[in-house]
């Protein structure tokens, strides 16, 4: 009694279409003709299995894993799959009545809530699993992208932009890179998991230098204090620039921060190139070895521990502009044993501190000792 004609199934199944077009709006939307086979098939594969005393094999299933996933591309969420799939059942239970009048109704029910159960459960993880998918090749299409554009892929800007685009992101404004670096991978992958959850906007993109961020430059501050929360990590930060050739000039800057930094302030653990930029003009190696060495040659060359005295002195000294007293409180002594070690540092460098030249020169120097006495590699 519960086999139906062709004729009779495709009746059904178009109940249950005007019925899911009517109260599911994501699906007013879709053509008409692809909901009405998945309709057609759903609705005679239920009639033949309770026809059948059974439930559906997981073969039987395939076609609504398949709608499922191509309802993931449309747009549907997966809250209005299950609501048509609700609304289906229902009218297909009613479309059953209709003609049951001598059947065990309480074994149709089991069976159809059986039914119910394992063609919600299929399209779901047919669904999620497609979702996953896409997510995963997305992913690595905006990795590939970036990679391709901060290793100087572009020839031309627009190629990229419009590829960029495609891809969800805006590159057509100003952005500042920071190019973040750690010893262990796992500290960057937490840094790329934080800069992704908290800062969408700003695509990242795992490379060998590091983890590299373009950011707006109104939201380079939040980056960094986010950034500055992991104690393993390192941040080198270019200046603001704009374009596609700008990123990859900003990395350029960023990569630089990074290694001026690590030599004129290793304890610090964020670089930006805007105040490194001066000691760019400087490249390491025997020209600056030999500046150092002509300027604080003398004062070096003193008894280790007061070399480090006097080198200890003059940065203070230049911290406080000259300001002798605000130098003998931050150095802990009195002001006339700070007079006695500049005048002593005087003479080693043959000429007063209040003479311009000599001033601007030694601080100079002093500066750039790190770069002479230990060469820093890119990252």
């Amino acid at each position: 009694m519960l086999d139906r004609t062709p004729a009779e199934l495709e009746a059904y199944a178009a109940r249950v279409h005007a019925a899911v077009d009517a109260e599911v709006p994501e699906y007013a939307a879709l053509a008409d003709d692809d909901v009405f086979a998945v309709n057609l098939r759903n609705v005679g594969l239920y009639f033949r299995t309770l026809a059948e005393d059974r439930v559906p094999s997981p073969a039987e299933l395939g076609e609504i894993e398949q709608a499922a996933m191509r309802r993931l591309h449309q747009g549907i969420p997966l809250e209005a799959i299950f609501h048509s799939y609700h609304v289906g059942l229902r009218v297909m239970w009613t479309c059953l009545l209709e003609q049951a009048e001598a059947l065990d109704l309480g074994r149709l029910a089991v069976l159809t809530m059986a039914y119910a159960e394992r063609v919600s459960h299929v399209a779901a993880q047919a669904y999620l699993h497609e979702r996953d998918r896409v997510a995963r090749s997305e992913e690595e299409a905006r990795r590939l992208f970036l990679t391709r554009l901060y290793s100087g892929d572009f020839a031309e800007a627009q190629p990229a932009l419009r590829e960029a685009r495609a891809l969800g992101f805006d590159l057509g404004g100003t952005h500042v890179v920071l190019l973040v670096t750690a010893e262990e991978d796992a500290a960057l992958a937490e840094a790329r998991d934080e800069v992704e959850g908290r800062f969408p906007d700003c695509p990242a993109v795992l490379m060998r230098a590091g983890l590299v961020v373009a950011a707006a430059p109104a939201s380079v501050a939040g980056l960094i204090a986010a950034l500055g929360r992991h104690d393993r990590i390192a941040c080198g930060v270019g200046t603001p620039r704009a374009g596609v050739p700008g990123l990859t000039a900003g990395l350029h800057e960023a990569r630089r921060a990074l290694t001026l930094g690590a030599s004129l302030s290793p304890a610090e653990r964020t670089h930006r190139y805007e105040a490194l930029r001066l000691f760019d003009l400087f490249k390491d190696g025997e020209p600056v070895a030999a500046f150092v060495a002509e300027v604080l040659g003398r004062v070096l060359r003193a008894e280790p521990r007061r070399a480090a005295r006097y080198v200890e002195t003059l940065e203070a000294l230049f911290a406080a502009a000259l300001n002798r007293k605000a130098a003998a409180d931050a150095l802990g002594v009195h002001p006339n044993t700070l007079s006695y070690r500049i005048g002593r540092i005087e003479s080693l460098l043959g000429g007063s501190l209040l003479d311009g030249e000599l001033c601007f020169r030694t601080q100079l120097a002093l500066r750039l000792r790190p770069l002479a006495e230990r060469p820093a590699r890119e990252p």
